[in-house]
């Protein structure tokens, strides 16, 4: 694909605000540690979730990521922050999950993970949980916020999972039941930040309804299949929004 993405190439740091980092995973690396893992950790790991290890060289480049989001979320007094990609396939999902698990390591913070991809939710999957209820169930009047939130085996870090999926996404997003809720989530505690997996840009309506509900947006591309058009068409779609950086996942 010749216009795709290259890592810190000319075009694609001419279309983009910001590069906040560079994550380089290596799958074959973590396939050789697997053998020793089990349960929990084993589903984390098929995910690339990693962001929980202290000696692993792709847990300090979320530590890296997180240090840069927490310093611009706290200038700026924000507590909302959206991620999100041009396409499915990007790694959106993976950079949120390993963000949360890595911002939660920090004793003065807690987060809350949301999933609003309610077309085609896939946090639960990615970190292993198999909640009762969800987002679209609380929307739906049946069940409560407690019912829905589920808490990780990481202090500090709960999740707001999708529940079923649904076709009629943007309207329920952009639904005052949804604007309550988000102002809710926003407001009840003063250390917790929000992270909201949304889904791609590209893709569907759903991030550009809920933008006005999110303080700041951190944008995922993927190396060699994200092109730069791709990438200059997102940026258009969020140019009212606060970019705090651009994510190159090299999976």
């Amino acid at each position: 694909m010749p216009n795709a993405v290259k890592k810190m190439s000319e075009n694609y740091k001419s279309v983009t605000r910001k590069m906040t980092d560079v994550l380089k995973l290596n799958p074959s690396a973590l396939e050789r540690e697997r053998s020793a893992l089990s349960g929990f950790e084993a589903i984390l790991d098929r995910h690339h979730i990693v962001a929980d290890r202290t000696k692993s060289k792709e847990a300090d480049l979320f530590r890296f990521l997180r240090t840069q989001i927490l310093q611009s979320m706290a200038k700026n007094h924000f507590k909302t922050l959206a991620v999100s990609s041009p396409r499915y396939g990007d790694g959106k999902t993976t950079i949120a999950s390993n963000l949360a698990v890595s911002i939660a390591q920090d004793l003065k913070q807690t987060v809350l993970l949301v999933d609003l991809d309610l077309r085609k939710p896939s946090l639960s999957e990615y970190l292993g949980i198999r909640p009762t209820f969800g987002l679209t169930d609380y929307l739906a009047k049946k069940a409560s916020v407690k019912d829905c939130l589920v808490h990780l085996p990481f202090d500090r870090i709960t999740v707001f999972p999708a529940g079923k999926p649904i076709d009629h996404s943007s309207e329920t997003l952009g639904s005052p039941q949804m604007q309550k809720l988000a102002s809710e989530l926003k407001e009840r505690y003063e250390d917790r930040l929000i992270i909201y997996d949304m889904p791609p840009l590209l893709e569907q309506d759903d991030p550009l309804v809920f933008l006005p509900h999110v303080d700041a947006f951190l944008m995922v591309v993927r190396e060699g299949v994200t092109t730069v058009d791709e990438v200059k068409r997102a940026l258009d779609i969020l140019q009212s929004a606060k970019v705090v950086g651009v994510v190159l996942n090299a999976v």
